[in-house]
């Protein structure tokens, strides 16, 4: 824990040595979505235990971190699970949860006032997102990304896909949670704006909008769309930020009279 540092000098130094600490021990944990990102394990069992390390994530400015630690369940000794604790110089500012229980990332704002974190539930590519701000008392405000999402369902109708996708079709859209996708891929300047990408699962269950993406710039915390980009604008603004090689995919496949792009 950091006191109050006389000469300031020594305080700067101090912060610094946190960051390069966490730095060194963060770069066993590459980025998975956002290529400014650290990578996570939500949980580990006997056989994978050492994949599952402490890890502290610092702000930029060295003052913040997130401290990533694991526990074992009381119910199954094998398994560890993560746990979050984020503390500013010291001072214990709150918990937050993993957003999924396979691969988690976490991705500071530059200004060091908010971070994300990424997650994956399945093979999907059932992706979450949440949002969390250091001025709010409860590091809200969480999941922030029904707008977009509401949006996508919009753009790529699941009923009006050709082929036609499953016969629940219509029951997609009354809770397009339940199956898009939604990554965050970088701040936009400071911790007011970022960029997050949607996608709609990778399975031929869903016939012409099987792997389509959207991408979004939206305001935080709202979640208020504030520029929409279809996938070859989304790729030429905001591929440097992106951790994997995207690819644009092939354009959608609609009902004769529904094609929308």
């Amino acid at each position: 824990m950091l006191r109050k540092c006389i000469p300031q000098a020594l305080c700067v130094a101090a912060l610094t040595m946190i960051a390069l600490f966490s730095v060194t021990n963060s770069m066993a944990n590459p980025a998975m979505w956002s290529k400014k990102g650290v990578s996570f394990r939500a949980w580990c069992d006997a056989d994978d235990r050492k994949e599952c390390k402490p890890l502290r994530i610092a702000s930029p400015d060295g003052k913040s971190v997130v401290e990533v630690s694991y526990n074992t369940l009381p119910d199954d000794h094998d398994i560890v699970s993560a746990s979050l604790r984020v503390t500013t110089l010291g001072r214990d500012r709150g918990a937050v949860q993993p957003v999924a229980s396979v691969e988690d990332e976490i991705t500071w704002s530059p200004d060091s006032r908010a971070f994300f974190i990424n997650g994956n539930e399945n093979a999907d590519a059932w992706d979450l997102l949440a949002v969390h701000i250091l001025d709010d008392p409860d590091l809200g405000p969480g999941y922030i990304a029904r707008e977009v999402k509401e949006d996508t369902f919009r753009s790529l109708p699941p009923c009006q896909a050709n082929p036609p996708t499953v016969d629940d079709c219509a029951e997609l859209g009354s809770e397009p949670y339940d199956y898009i996708g939604v990554v965050g891929l970088d701040w936009i300047g400071d911790s007011s704006q970022m960029v997050v990408m949607t996608e709609t699962p990778c399975s031929s269950r869903f016939g012409g909008i099987t792997c389509q993406v959207l991408g979004y710039e939206i305001e935080v915390p709202s979640g208020k769309i504030l520029r929409r980009m279809e996938p070859k604008e989304f790729a030429k603004r905001w591929r440097h930020s992106m951790a994997w090689k995207f690819q644009i995919p092939d354009p959608p496949e609609f009902k004769a009279s529904n094609r929308l792009f």
